[in-house]
């Protein structure tokens, strides 16, 4: 054999050396950021499988309602934020397996499911659709779908990639992508299509037809995502986690190799706003966050079973659309919320903590060791020396106390400022630092001191008396609060008070601040404002308590009120808290607390203010659990207005959904109505208003309560309404609805309503018969004693009246036929005698008329023309009388009253007219009867007048009496006609009904 070179074997000892030190090398370039246990920025929530929640979670997927949609094990799950729904097919359908790895919405609120080993199901409203092998699927799992630029479904299946054609799934060879071990399909923002198949990476981009490989290798059950930088990044279960590509295209292999994180072994990724990376680990190690600043990774964040997750076999990490983090594992689902309020890790420790800010806007902290930290922004991610030392290097002075004395660190060296005696010693209840060289002090229990140029002085326009609160306003005055609840300004026209007499009841003062025209005074119990020189106002809001204790007051600069109280950090609008404080509405404020990482209440006990707003935005809080901070150059509003499902309704034992048209059984008269929100950020802080048509007027204040409750409901349709509100206050865009109707009862029916008026009809009917058959018997018995009572007139009247007269006409013609009588006094007896004798025929005939009545067996016409006869004489004033129709039965006093009405006429005709003709008609009409008395005569002067006229006034009362309409035409010289008009059911007789009642008696009339 023969040797090789010596100049070949010192190529390769070179080549083995450069080896030998470039593996280090790039070893080190790879990425180790410090990792860490634990996530503080982050709020964790945790649905455990004890709890309601299923295990097995594979996937997550949000619908355009907000509802989280969950691939498990045991089948399909829908998830509102309060409760888990098993989701089952339609009756008469089923799902292939219950075993679904892979979830995806379509445009059509339809959603795509992957089985482990049973094809693909397409689920829409009605309608489940099952794909096979038989349908193109092949064989294994379906770990991924993805819609690409064009809408067109591509699935990543074991075995080979799939695009739906509508029908089908369809395997397209021309591709250029080996059919076989496709884990992973995945579109960036770009275009480009890629694929992990038969363990590499391939890629389509936009436009082209075939795939590419990139010859990057990867393992089994790899994944992709992209980062808001528009860089598709690469999780392989062997070599860690690194980004494959940016919008230029692939990443050259060094750049890869660089930013790789090996230690990031995740099984699947996903990317926030903010560039985080999130990553899950199966079968171990939880769920990671990684920040970076650029392309550096700056540090992980580690969460485990040990911190609270559910499991540490993670698999899906979704983001929804209000910025939550959803995990799910084998034991349950994960929320991590971002938190707005940050604790300071390493500030004082000691339990009382203060702050305060420095002329040029920055704010330091401190504790009772008086040592300051520097609280910029850029120096929050180091140590307890570190901003300690920043703090020490700031050559501006900076007040501090420690309770019973002012201190005053410059250029590091801290000077401690004894109060003047007799106050020397005495705790502070109130300080104020307007400026680098001046104090004031409330201290005691009569102290209100002044430190002004190295020198104490006392304020002698003040009372003697210690205040609880100081502030300064917007034009320099200075601002005392007190404990009796009132609050002084002075300025240089005096001192004002402000109480309870200027509408201020906020109980002892904790916080004061001028914002422009506003004054913002709170107290133990609350808070109120003025504005301008108006009366104090109390603010009311919908959370009760949120406004006691707050001993903190901020306005940063897009006009928010932050208060720091008892219940957390509460966040109002200055428009919004105007407005409501001028209508007269409360106010429903946005509250910081605990599960937005509060680490505890406002100090109560402090002489500072707990709330400090930095000149870089950040908001710092003095709490009882250390200090805190808030970033007010953030929005920290969910501006995504939540959607409302309504649930099911509950009517006596039956619980059903409340679907549209809903019909609900006869006799339902109570219902309970579910409802929720759809917003996962913060459920229990969803707000709700509902109304039902035809009950509610107006809105009905929920709360946080997601169900109603209705009684005593009336059959008919109704229209249910429900909107929400996020914790921030924004409501539903419009209302959630649903119509449903309630059957009647029969008794609440239109035939049983129609039954129960025609009962009373007849009810009345029946009454009204019983009321006039006794009014009949009482009208007759009025008759017959009428009848009697005349027939004793007229006995009365024939034995005393007639018989006298009878006796004093015979006595007077013996005293005339006397030979004593001269003959003018017989001839004048005579003619007395006579008339007499006229009178006592008149009167015979009235005694006879009132036994027998005015007919005495005639009929009305006879009666009328007897009576012209009587009074006419033979062959004067004739008279034309004429009949029309059959003259029915008269009831007795009616024709009585017309009869005497018709004499009336005809005697006056006779009488007075001068007639020489006179004309009666009488008309049986169907309805009425019709009377008419005209004559030729002189007429009446003024038939107007009752004086000399009675018989014309008797004529109208007796056709009053009748309910007749009696009319009289006359000119003088013309003649004169009389016109009565009489209803025929107060003349003719009532014909006998052809049947009765049985309990109705027969009239007699």
């Amino acid at each position: 054999m023969r040797a090789l070179p010596r100049s070949f074997l010192q190529c390769l000892q070179g080549l083995i050396c450069c080896l030998s030190l470039a593996l280090p090398a790039m070893a080190l370039a790879m990425q180790q950021p410090p990792v860490s246990t634990g996530m503080p920025g982050y709020q964790h929530t945790a649905w455990r499988v004890g709890q309601g929640a299923p295990g097995d979670i594979w996937d997550i997927a949000q619908d355009r309602d907000g509802l989280l949609w969950l691939a498990t094990g045991s089948g399909l799950y829908r998830f509102d934020g309060r409760r888990f729904e098993r989701q089952a097919p339609l009756a008469g359908q089923r799902f292939p397996s219950t075993n679904m790895v892979t979830l995806a919405r379509d445009a059509q609120q339809g959603l795509w499911i992957g089985y482990f080993q049973a094809g693909i199901s397409h689920s829409q409203p009605g309608r489940l659709d099952n794909y096979g092998r038989a349908q193109g699927v092949p064989v294994g799992v379906v770990p991924r779908f993805e819609h690409d630029r064009n809408g067109r479904l591509w699935a990543a299946v074991n075995g080979g990639l799939r695009w739906f054609d509508g029908q089908r799934w369809q395997a397209d060879a021309s591709t250029g992508l080996p059919d076989r071990r496709v884990q992973w399909v995945f579109q960036d923002s770009h275009g480009t299509l890629w694929v992990l198949a038969d363990l590499q990476v391939w890629s389509r981009p936009a436009g082209a037809s075939r795939f590419t490989s990139t010859g990057i290798a990867v393992s089994q059950m790899s994944t992709l995502a992209e980062s808001p930088r528009g860089e598709v990044w690469l999780a392989d279960r062997n070599r860690g986690t690194l980004p494959l590509a940016d919008r230029d295209g692939l990443l050259p292999a060094s750049k890869r190799e660089a930013r790789r994180l090996p230690g990031l072994l995740a099984s699947r990724m996903q990317f926030t706003a903010n560039g985080d990376l999130w990553a899950t680990f199966s079968p171990h190690g939880g769920v990671a966050r990684v920040s970076f600043d650029g392309d550096t990774a700056t540090g992980i964040e580690r969460f485990d079973t040990a911190e609270g997750l559910t499991a540490t076999s993670a698999v899906p990490v979704v983001l929804d659309r209000e910025g939550n983090i959803w995990v799910g594992t084998n034991l349950g689902l994960n929320r991590f919320r971002a938190r707005s309020v940050q604790t300071l890790a390493v500030g004082p420790t000691d339990p009382y903590r203060s702050l305060v800010r420095a002329d040029d806007g920055r704010v330091y902290g401190y504790g009772e060791d008086l040592q300051p930290y520097d609280l910029r922004r850029q120096l929050l991610d180091r140590s307890a020396k570190e901003l300690q030392a920043a703090a020490r290097r700031d050559a501006r002075p900076m007040w501090q106390f420690d309770w019973v004395n002012l201190a005053r660190t410059e250029a590091g060296k801290t000077t401690r400022i004894p109060l003047p005696a007799p106050f020397t010693g005495q705790p502070s209840h109130a300080l104020l630092f307007p400026d680098n060289d001046n104090a004031w002090v409330c201290a005691g229990e009569q102290a209100v001191l002044h430190y002004q140029a190295g020198h104490w002085l006392r304020e002698p326009r003040l009372p003697e008396r210690a205040c609880s609160s100081l502030a300064q306003g917007s034009d320099g005055s200075l601002l005392l609060g007190y404990a009796d609840g009132r609050v002084r300004r002075l300025d240089s026209n005096g001192v004002a008070t402000y109480g309870t007499a200027q509408g201020l009841d906020v109980g002892p003062i904790t916080a004061l601040l001028q914002h422009r025209d506003l004054l913002l005074v709170a107290g133990e119990s609350g808070l109120s404002v003025r504005i301008g020189d108006g009366r104090f106002m109390s603010v009311r809001t919908d959370l009760a308590g949120v406004l006691e204790g707050i001993t903190g007051i901020v306005v940063d600069g897009r006009g928010r009120v932050w208060l720091n109280g008892s219940r957390g950090l509460v966040r109002l609008q200055e428009t919004t808290l105007r407005s409501a404080l001028l209508q007269g509405t409360p106010l429903s404020p946005r509250l910081f607390d605990a599960v937005d990482g509060m680490p505890g209440i406002a100090l109560q006990s402090g002489p500072i203010p707990t709330a400090v707003l930095a000149a870089d935005g950040l908001l710092w809080l003095a709490t009882n659990q250390g200090l805190a901070w808030l970033d007010t150059t953030q929005n920290h509003i969910d501006t995504q207005a939540p959607g409302v499902r309504i649930g099911d309704v509950l009517y006596g034992d039956t619980h059903q959904p409340l679907t549209e048209g809903l019909h609900l059984p006869a006799g339902t008269t109570q219902l309970q109505i579910d409802f929720v929100a759809l917003s996962l950020a913060r459920p229990e802080r969803n707000r709700y208003r509902y109304r039902l048509s035809g009950v509610d007027d107006s809105w009905q204040d929920a709360g946080s309560s997601t169900r109603a409750y209705y009684t005593n409901l009336a059959a008919g349709s109704y229209r249910f309404e429900v909107e929400a509100a996020n914790e921030d206050g924004v409501w539903s865009q419009e209302p959630a609805s649903r119509s449903f109707r309630i059957a009647p009862t029969f008794v609440q029916t239109v035939w049983f309503k129609l039954l129960c008026a025609l009962a009373v009809l007849l009810v009345l009917a029946m009454a009204v018969r019983v009321r006039s058959g006794q009014l009949a018997a009482l009208f007759r018995a009025r008759l017959q004693e009428r009848h009697g009572e005349r027939e004793r007139i007229a006995r009365d009247l024939h034995d005393t009246l007639l018989q006298g007269s009878q006796g004093l006409i015979l006595r007077l013609h013996a005293i005339s036929q006397s030979e004593r009588t001269p003959e003018p006094v017989r001839a004048q007896l005579e003619s007395a005698m006579q008339l007499a004798e006229r009178n006592l025929a008149e009167g015979r005939e009235r005694v006879n008329a009132l036994r027998d009545g005015p007919f005495s067996g005639r009929d009305l016409a006879t009666a009328l023309a007897d009576v012209h006869a009587e009074y006419a004489g033979e062959g004067t004033n004739p008279l034309r009388l004429t009949v029309e129709g059959t003259p029915p039965p008269l009831q007795t006093d009616a024709a009585e009253e017309v009869f005497l009405i018709g004499r009336e006429a005809i005697r006056n005709a006779l009488r007075h007219a001068q007639a020489s003709a006179i004309e009666v008609e009488l008309s049986y009409g169907p309805r009425s009867f019709l009377l008419h008395v005209r004559d030729d005569g002189i007429g009446i002067a003024d038939p107007g007048a009752s004086h000399g006229h009675w018989g014309l006034q008797g004529m109208r009362e007796r056709a009053q009496r009748l309910g007749a309409e009696l009319q009289l035409w006359t000119r003088p010289g013309l003649g004169t006609e009389v016109a009565l008009a009489v209803p025929g059911r107060r003349l003719y007789q009532r014909r006998a009904p052809r049947w009765r009642w049985p309990w109705s008696r027969p009239t007699h009339d």
